[in-house]
């Protein structure tokens, strides 16, 4: 991966250009050509560092409910757990990971009787009462950022301008009340949450597509950016193939009073892409989780150690994923179809 394989995707993974020709947009940003570009993000595309190129959607602003999941499942029913929640669209993670809540998963529905119903329907199959919902109560950071700036900034021919996506100013970070989504928004929504067309110009064949002019689709998709109805329009990427092998749900026992003020603490770390405050149960007494991606499990504890510094809490635990289960992203108001 060179100088400007890097510049790139540290740029559309939180910024693809919403005009008419984005590639030579990208172009002038880095330097290189529009079709030099365009030719990096299709090969990308195709060996699957990319996963996804449209838009991730603020949930609570289209008026679904979201939540986070945990199960105590009995190793038998792993495996029929996986297969019920696979079939879920409304379930787009799904991990094993290494404690006794071994099963966490995310859960999106359109009201929050239907996530009832889900779990009610999860704790039939697999006979145990031991599913929790552990909806955000405090939102400090989204932000899926990876940082691919050379780790010993090795020289390059190209001599381009390292292009810095700040944690700083961590997207997402407020929780506004639902926006009024009418058909037109729905229509171009279907469009963008999934992949865009792999063309030189794909909000023309968006705009072809819907039957409306090239402009439309661009003031319509910026206006969903500015209103955060869209949370970031770019790249979802494979992290393991892009070289961020580990993630760990990192998450830390606090006290309610200094949870707001920690909270951001630990969501300014480049590496913690989540930070949530969330419920507590019984038996699992931490409330902020962050979750961190780096290029090692070492490297992840590193960061916690280093978390822990900052905020000055210890008392803290690390859960690794096992193995990912499910990993999509949510359709909305694909219900409307059927």
């Amino acid at each position: 991966m060179d100088a400007l394989d890097r510049a790139l995707l540290n740029i559309v993974q939180t910024d693809f250009p919403i005009t008419s020709r984005p590639y030579e947009t990208l172009a002038g940003l880095t330097g290189s050509t529009e079709d030099e570009a365009w030719e990096r993000i299709q090969s990308f595309r195709q060996e699957g560092i990319i996963r996804r190129l449209g838009g991730v959607f603020d949930s609570h602003r289209l008026g679904y409910k979201s939540t986070l999941c945990a199960a105590k499942v009995p190793e038998d029913k792993i495996q029929i757990l996986a297969d019920l929640l696979m079939d879920i669209p409304g379930v787009t993670h799904n991990y094993l990971r290494n404690h006794d809540y071994n099963i966490w998963f995310t859960l999106i529905a359109t009201s929050q009787k239907e996530v009832e119903k889900v779990l009610t329907t999860i704790k039939g199959i697999i006979g145990t009462e031991e599913v929790y919902s552990l909806p955000a109560l405090r939102l400090f950071k989204i932000s899926v950022d990876f940082d691919f700036s050379p780790e010993d900034q090795e020289e390059d021919s190209r001599n381009l301008e390292e292009y810095e996506c700040s944690s700083a100013n961590p997207r997402g970070s407020q929780k506004l009340e639902p926006y009024p989504v009418d058909e037109a928004d729905k229509l171009i929504i279907r469009e963008l949450q999934g992949n865009i067309p792999e063309s030189l110009t794909p909000y023309a064949e968006i705009a072809e597509k819907l039957a409306w002019q090239e402009e439309r689709v661009l003031k319509q998709t910026q206006h969903l950016v500015n209103n955060q109805v869209i949370r970031r329009f770019g790249a979802v990427l494979r992290h393991q193939k892009a070289g961020f092998t580990a993630n760990a749900m990192g998450v830390w026992q606090v006290p309610e009073e200094k949870a707001e003020s920690l909270g951001k603490i630990m969501a300014s770390f480049r590496e913690v892409s989540h930070c949530y405050q969330r419920p507590t149960l019984k038996d699992w007494p931490y409330n902020l989780f962050t979750m961190i991606h780096a290029r090692s499990q070492e490297e992840c504890g590193e960061v916690m150690a280093k978390i822990a510094q900052a905020t000055g809490i210890k008392d803290y635990a690390m859960l690794f994923s096992i193995k990912e289960l499910k990993k999509s992203s949510m359709q909305y108001y694909m219900e409307e179809d059927d």
